[in-house]
């Protein structure tokens, strides 16, 4: 399947969509909804999915696996089982069937988040951090320390100088989020110093919950990086996101225009949303009951 010329002149490909693991499992149809799931993936997606230990970590990497495609069937119009994707070797994924689209997809997940977020170009990247994630017995200064080679001297300054433990942790798990989002749009995944990546963060903008923020600029090695947007928002009271995209985007793009009604904020979806127009890739025994009890077997993280 071919994309028409028309596709990229009428259609934006941006969205940010947020799924949350508890209220997934905590739903009543969880149990036909996984099972569903389970099978509406590739079969090498399935296996990766169950793998892991625990059981957020299964469903928050199924969830990546639907949003990329759920997400690729809605830009393009074709059939769930026409999708097909590919990774670098950096494990950044893109779409190779349906041919010929440009757009960028990328997920992320951490606490009871995963979130995806696309653009009409193909370097995009998204990051979510949980705010009250464990750090054992330190003090945020002697965890910020511990992480002190991840960070430019200009971020460690910022970090110490809040006022409150909350405010500078809050403001560690802003950078972080930052840099993971720069890295996974340009597919370079991880690299040994962080340090190079410099955010500088304009003071004058509040990062709180109901504020989103574009203000944010990069040096990398000293150097001004302005090919980049940085978005950063809470997704809600515990959870912080980045997305990063590139300035330069064609018209038909809902963000061409900076404007304040432009505002991109994460919207919730649920597996009735990811699982829209899906059909069985996996077929499993018993319709996928063994697998749903192997997964009530594991523990929970969160």
């Amino acid at each position: 399947m071919k994309a028409s010329s028309e596709s990229f002149v009428e259609k934006c490909f941006c969205n940010r969509w947020a799924f949350s693991l508890k209220r997934a499992m905590e739903d009543e149809n969880f149990e036909h909804n996984f099972r569903l799931a389970i099978q509406s993936v590739p079969k090498e997606d399935y296996e990766k999915s169950m793998c892991f230990r625990f059981r957020d970590d299964q469903i928050a990497t199924l969830v990546s696996r639907l949003f990329l495609r759920q997400a690729s069937k809605r830009f393009t119009g074709a059939k769930w089982e026409e999708i097909e994707f590919n990774r670098t070797q950096k494990g950044k994924p893109y779409l190779v069937t349906p041919s010929g689209y440009n757009f960028g997809l990328n997920t992320s997940h951490q606490g009871d988040l995963t979130v995806f977020a696309s653009s009409c170009t193909s370097e995009v990247g998204v990051d979510v951090m949980r705010l009250d994630m464990s750090r054992g017995d330190k003090t945020a200064d002697e965890y910020i320390n511990s992480m002190a080679k991840s960070a430019s001297a200009n971020e460690l300054k910022n970090m110490r100088c809040q006022p409150t433990e909350q405010m500078k942790m809050t403001i560690f798990y802003r950078y972080w989020c930052l840099k993971e989002a720069v890295l996974k749009a340009t597919g370079q995944g991880i690299v040994d110093d962080l340090s190079r990546y410099d955010f500088r963060i304009d003071t004058n903008d509040r990062y709180k919950q109901g504020n989103f923020l574009t203000s944010t600029t990069l040096l990398v090695d000293n150097e001004f990086q302005p090919k980049w947007v940085f978005e950063e928002s809470f997704v809600d009271a515990n959870h912080v996101a980045a997305t990063c995209r590139t300035k330069k985007l064609p018209k038909s793009c809902t963000l061409y225009c900076d404007s304040d009604a432009n505002k991109m904020f994460f919207s919730k979806v649920n597996f009735d949303f990811l699982l829209d127009g899906s059909c069985i890739l996996n077929p499993l025994p018993g319709n996928g009951l063994d697998a749903y009890n192997n997964f009530l077997q594991k523990p929970k993280k969160n």
